[in-house]
């Protein structure tokens, strides 16, 4: 309704304006017209006063040549033709108002109204100065009620004046003239003003019409809808700009994406952090928290959007209490100690409160670091505790390594040992045999716990996992091929290689398809599958169809040393899962008793 209104006066105002300057327009041509009309009248009266005046003249000159010895007045008062020339004269034009003939002291001798002869009469403006007015006083003079101009000539006997013709001319005749050419002016000027607003309404409907789309693109662009129809008129300066306002669309529609995708980017960072932030603006008013700080303030951004932190906390709250000694001393407090309620609990932060300044004295907002002192007291035991398994970790490589070394040493004096009781009984023989089992035993078990614990450096270089695999089919499978052990593969044509160490990942996927194969002691498949695991990630999939393993075990399954097997150490699949770790990747295992069970492997492409 606004957007109409303001259309409608922006268009009202358009024809407004032309009417107006047609309306200045034609009221200075008339006046223009008037002014000279005026002149004109005023020069066609002269005219004929002076023509009048001059057939007077010629009159009483040829009266005054008949009767030479005679008075001149009295020779022309007495003269029939004299008095008819006057008469006649104001009949014929239709300015005069009346004619005479007066003496040297102005007193009429002669007049065309008879009473008025040899009396007084008062002094009339001569017609001849209305000229020598501007415009303005000229139609003032002529528009003058009760005024009456004169033209004069003078009279002479003998190269001696004696006497002046003087014709009166009376303004409200010279009006009529006028009135019927400013009448006629009016009515154009009548007509032309409904023609005017007919036009310019008309305009402004032509001229409105692409600044009403201006207007809707302008709308659109406001709502954030930034794909604008193409201009097909671009030979003007509303084409231009409907141009240019589609290029701000594709720009602003640029913009907002990759602001939007900065802001999600900087706000998935500050959620990730372990710290709260929090920020306000000068009111106080939240402008923004990240996940660290809703356990505080117990609600969601969306929610707490533009929300003073009063209304949020207590007001006697710690939080509350330090933000108001900020904003009031305009200073700011750095790794203050407080203890907060937080979900029922009392829990220890570090609060520093920082006073964004916009000049000296006026601040602009503040910003809030909120740390858990246990988040950080943990991670300080974590790193600790860490410390502590490094040194264990050397501690047992190192006790390990001197449990080997007695081990080789018994595992030859026991074949030295065996080498000179070559004719001793049965029983001792059996004996020295299960020594042997037992020594070969623990140093499997010696050699499984160095692999697993001795800290490894990755060779990493691409590996296209379904070569690998296949290599793998072909060695396991020669040597399970007479227990019935077939392999099938599944592998995605399409699969990226993965940055790996590719030794590693060879000894982690042959435990697995070996542990496949002896789950299965009737023979069976072993299902290889590869696919793409969303983006930047790699799914290896191998299923056996053996006896499956128990629910109850399937959460021990990759501990060390925990196996099922009768022979079994319990380090294969505890390695398998190291190396997987080891490469950023995860590890899963579904199983059902009596028909299989399923390693999942998933590793990312980088």
């Amino acid at each position: 309704m606004r957007l109409s209104r303001l259309r409608f006066g922006l268009k009202g105002k358009e024809a407004l304006g032309v009417t107006a300057l047609t309306l200045l327009v034609v009221s200075m041509t008339t006046l223009a017209h008037l002014s000279q009309l005026s002149k004109i009248v005023v020069d066609e009266a002269l005219g004929q006063a002076d023509l009048i005046a001059k057939q007077i003249y010629a009159q009483s000159s040829r009266s005054l040549a008949r009767a030479p010895r005679r008075n001149p007045q009295e020779a022309l008062r007495k003269d029939p033709d004299v008095r008819a020339a006057l008469d006649t004269s104001v009949g014929y034009s239709p300015y005069l108002l009346y004619a005479m003939i007066t003496g040297p002291t102005g007193v009429p001798f002669l007049h065309t109204e008879r009473d008025k002869e040899g009396g007084p009469l008062p002094e009339r403006p001569l017609l001849r100065d209305i000229l020598k007015l501007n415009a303005f006083r000229r139609f003032q003079a002529l528009y003058q009620e009760g005024t009456i101009y004169e033209t004069t000539l003078p009279l002479s006997l003998n190269a001696r004046p004696f006497g002046t013709i003087r014709l009166g001319i009376a303004t409200s005749l010279l009006r009529k003239e006028l009135n019927t050419s400013l009448a006629q002016t009016l009515r154009i000027a009548g007509f032309a003003l409904p023609a005017a607003w007919l036009v310019a309404m008309g305009l402004a409907t032509l001229t409105l019409r692409p600044i009403r789309k201006l207007t809707r693109d302008v709308e659109r662009l406001r709502r954030g809808d930034f794909h604008l129809e193409t201009s097909s008129v671009r030979d003007n300066e509303f084409g231009e700009l409907a141009v240019q306002l589609q290029n701000l669309g594709q720009q602003l529609q640029a913009d907002s994406l990759k602001m939007f995708s900065e802001k999600t980017h900087l706000q998935q960072v500050a959620d990730h952090l372990e710290d709260g932030i929090l920020f306000l603006n000068q009111d106080r008013q939240v402008l923004y928290f990240n996940k660290a700080a809703e356990t505080l303030l117990t609600t969601t951004l969306e929610q707490a959007l533009g929300w003073p932190l009063e209304a949020l906390l207590p007001p006697t709250h710690a939080l509350c209490t330090m933000v108001d000694q900020a904003f009031t001393e305009q200073t700011g407090f750095r790794n203050t100690a407080m203890t907060l309620e937080v979900e029922g609990r009392i829990k220890e932060y570090l609060v520093s409160a920082f006073v964004i300044m916009a000049d000296p004295q006026r601040a602009m907002g503040a910003v809030l670091f909120i740390k858990d002192l246990e988040s950080v007291r943990t991670f300080q035991s974590l790193i600790s505790y860490s410390a502590k398994l490094t040194a264990l970790g050397r501690l047992t490589s190192g006790l390990a390594h001197e449990v080997k070394n007695p081990l080789n040493a018994m595992m030859i004096h026991l074949e030295l040992l065996k080498d000179k009781l070559p004719g001793s009984n049965e029983s001792a023989q059996q004996s020295l045999e299960v020594i042997g089992s037992e020594i070969r035993r623990l140093d499997r078990v010696v050699q499984g716990f160095l692999k697993f614990i001795r800290p490894q450096d990755l060779a990493l270089k691409p590996v296209n996992v379904n070569a690998l695999l296949t290599h793998l089919a072909n060695l396991v499978s020669a040597e399970w091929e007479k227990e019935h052990v077939r392999f099938e593969s599944r592998f995605d044509s399409a699969l990226p290689v993965v940055h790996a160490d590719e030794e590693l990942l060879h000894q982690a996927f042959r435990n697995i398809l070996t542990n496949a194969c002896q789950a299965m002691p009737k023979g069976g498949t072993v299902l290889m599958t590869t696919q793409a695991d969303g983006p930047g990630k790699v799914m290896v999939s191998i299923a056996d169809e053996g006896v499956g393993i128990p629910p109850k075990d399937l959460d021990q399954i990759f501990k060390l040393y925990y196996t099922t097997k009768a022979d079994g150490n319990g380090i294969g699949l505890s390695l398998v899962y190291r190396i997987i770790q080891l490469h950023d990747g995860n590890i899963e295992v579904n199983s059902e008793v009596g028909r299989g069970t399923t390693f999942v492997v998933s590793l990312p492409v980088r």
